[in-house]
């Protein structure tokens, strides 16, 4: 019996079997390429995201040698590190990359070189690099030339030369447990890695590898960055776990390695653990709506890469498409959402993408909502997308409470008027100090806002961002809250006013804080009780942020002051102090103006905006004046406070001492920007311990106590 094939061509053969067996089909299919070109000959939005597709592949290498001052398109020697790094210490504004070798502060021109800023460069490379990739093998599949795959094949065959002689490292450049070989930390390499096997999964039939170079790409880079990735399964935090666990998925899927799958699946962190355990009532269990959008992106493929394989996890895991509705529960009239815990203020209209490929998957219109304010641009509506839509009916926003989750959305019915309070879970290793913390939106503009959250690299970060007195919450004597779960008291949503109580929960042992917020059509009156829990006197300072200039319009000698060195405290800038027991009044006066689209890089930190904000052209305007009642020796505190989104803004801070506090305020906004527009309501006490509210409709009565509330006309 004569031998058909030699040991050796035997073994390229089964190698070459197994590889047709399981040839393209992480996200795309032959079949659904296309079904994708021939919407592209139908529909001109996919058509424009198709060529551009075959520009970014025809710009490859050159775009690539000339964005980074490089002689060609290898990848850089040494991993990259951390992108929190890349930021100018003066200012906190990120650097400038002018290639092929300076990193400039735009503030001062300074150049920074060496490690860490020359490695971010590094990591930029990585991400250009497996963007070119994917890039170039989509325009394989979509053209059939081969210079394509060629170019998608020699950056991994690149890869297969330098990953093994990365070393390991992390975000201070040691070989710790939740480092990285391309990059500082797991969640990086594990985007890049998705990219990487997609790559290797669309172009491994278009003989442009051989098989040794298969088995190199397989074995040097695939597996070896999956076992990179899976070594810090021990929950670093909630959102890379869900990169960590698509990583390994992307991986499995493409090789059709099941124990990678299982453990990205079913593992004891895995993408089924995580739907159970760390989403509430929709929202994601770090309470920042960057991590949650980040981590959304991250459970979309997985679940995209298991349909491929007969696993519906859109029906399984109801929590996966929960994580979708949860946004229009606190989203602001403007379409953004507020910049809670370590997060920008993302706008939700421009994660669209993401809804296109949740819509497709599960046709539920709720998602419309949100795609319909996308341009159907994006190369996720292309290739992922329902070739056509339906027309969205849209929704009424309206007061929502979330208890598990802790947040109380309250809204008004005739304005834009809308208050979201925040008193829940703290958020793990990205949570902030600032139970009972608000955001207030009024005429186009969030006026009360939160500091967000700045590079994490920079000192401000750990000074400023989660700190107490960095939010419209309260402080006891001059120390941060504990990390702890508040409790939803009462909420009522009444005939034009909406009412919430929650309590802070145990924020500080030696006091208690509780809040109620009263919301009508024209204003917002808020009450603050704290109360000593040892019996000794304590001190709360009760603060308020709002963008654009202040002005005290009530009579309090003010002298220049400085604060204590401690719990963000020091991050208070031009502080003046005076001492009143009448009533607290200050104007502020804001103004939005047109924004432009904000761009992102590859791996845009999850506390940036994750997609580009949708451009706004119109000028919006805002008044907004504060009315605080009077208490003996209440010492007041004005001056500015850092911003992530607006650089600084003005503060107050009202300051009592007591074994019984309260705080009792009213905010009243209009579209005037000048003393001269809309009187503000006036607030008084009542003689049975609640609150008259006085407005040019009539007088409104409410007890925070019963939450009765009346109103009479005049």
């Amino acid at each position: 019996m004569h031998r058909i094939f030699k040991p050796a061509a035997l073994a390229a053969f089964l190698l070459c079997a197994s590889h047709i067996a399981q040839a393209q089909s992480l996200f795309l299919s032959p079949s659904d390429i296309a079904a994708r070109k021939q919407l592209a000959q139908q529909q001109p939005w996919a058509k424009a995201s198709l060529d551009l597709l075959l520009k970014e592949a025809d710009d490859f290498p050159s775009s690539y040698e000339k964005r980074f001052g490089t002689p060609d398109a290898a990848p850089p020697p040494e991993g990259g590190a951390w992108l929190h790094w890349y930021a100018c210490p003066e200012s906190g504004r990120p650097l400038q990359f002018r290639p092929p070798d300076q990193n400039i502060c735009p503030d001062t021109g300074k150049n920074f070189t060496g490690y860490p800023y020359d490695h971010v460069v590094y990591q930029l490379r990585n991400d250009a690099l497996a963007e070119a990739a994917v890039a170039s093998a989509l325009a394989y599949q979509f053209t059939k030339k081969s210079v394509y795959a060629q170019n998608a094949a020699n950056i991994l065959k690149d890869y297969a030369r330098v990953y093994p002689k990365y070393t390991l490292h992390d975000i201070n450049n040691k070989p710790g447990p939740n480092g990285g070989m391309a990059y500082a930390q797991t969640l990086d390499e594990s985007i890049w890695l998705i990219k990487i096997a997609w790559t290797y999964d669309l172009i491994r039939d278009a003989n442009v590898l051989t098989v040794a170079q298969q088995q190199s790409i397989e074995h040097d880079v695939l597996r070896a960055s999956a076992a990179v990735v899976l070594k810090a399964h021990k929950e670093p935090t909630m959102n890379i776990q869900s990169w960590i666990n698509a990583g390994a998925a992307a991986v499995g899927f493409t090789l059709n390695d099941q124990p990678l799958i299982t453990e990205a699946i079913d593992g004891p962190i895995g993408f089924r653990y995580q739907m159970q355990h760390f989403v509430h009532e929709g929202f994601w269990a770090e309470g920042a709506w960057g991590y949650q959008f980040y981590a959304m992106r991250a459970l979309t493929m997985t679940a995209q890469m298991a349909s491929r394989k007969g696993m519906d996890l859109w029906k399984q895991e109801p929590n996966l498409l929960a994580l979708f509705h949860s946004p229009l529960g606190v989203l602001l009239p403007d379409g953004s959402l507020p910049a809670f815990n370590d997060s920008g203020s993302p706008d939700l209209y421009g994660q669209s993408f993401l809804y296109e490929v949740a819509y497709a998957a599960t046709r539920d219109p709720i998602l419309l909502n949100v795609i319909e304010h996308g341009a159907r641009g994006d190369r996720e509506a292309f290739f992922f997308g329902a070739p056509q839509l339906p027309k969205a009916a849209a929704p009424r926003l309206t007061s929502a409470v979330f208890p598990e989750a802790g947040y109380a959305t309250l809204r008004s019915s005739t304005s834009d008027l809308t208050a979201i309070m925040k008193f829940g879970p703290h958020g793990g290793g990205h949570g902030h100090y600032d139970k009972l913390n608000f955001v207030l939106f009024s005429h186009g503009i969030t006026l009360a806002e939160d500091p967000g959250t700045h590079f994490y690299g920079l000192p401000i970060h750990k000074e400023w961002d989660a700190m107490t007195i960095a939010h419209n919450t309260i402080s006891v004597d001059g120390q941060r809250q504990a990390q702890a779960t508040g409790k939803l008291m009462d909420w009522h949503v009444g005939d034009g006013w909406t009412a919430v109580r929650a309590d802070a929960g145990p924020v500080y042992t030696e006091a208690s804080l509780q809040r109620t917020i009263l919301l009508t059509s024209g204003y917002i009156l808020i009450i603050d009780r704290c109360q000593s829990k040892d019996g000794k006197p304590h001190t709360f300072d009760w603060a308020y942020h709002n963008v654009g200039t202040e002005t005290m319009t009530s009579s309090v000698e003010m002298k220049p002051y400085s604060f204590s060195t401690t719990n963000g405290y020091q991050r208070l800038l031009n502080v003046m102090h005076g001492e009143t027991a009448a009533d607290i009044g200050l104007r502020f006066v804001a103004e939005r103006q047109p924004s432009a689209a904000n761009g992102e890089s590859n791996s845009t930190p999850a506390t940036y905006d994750s997609a580009p904000r949708h451009p706004s052209t119109e000028i919006a305007h805002a008044q907004l004046t504060l009315q605080m009642l009077g208490a003996p020796a209440t010492e007041v505190f004005t001056g500015s406070a850092p911003s992530r989104e607006s650089g600084s803004v003005p503060f107050v801070i009202a300051r009592r001492v007591g074994t019984s506090v309260t705080f009792a305020t009213l905010l009243t906004t209009s579209g005037q920007t000048s003393s001269a527009g809309n009187p503000a309501a006036k607030l008084r006490t009542t003689a049975d311990g609640g609150f008259q509210i006085e407005t040019t409709q009539g007088t409104d009565s409410f007890s925070p106590e019963s939450f009765k509330f009346l109103h009479t006309s005049r």
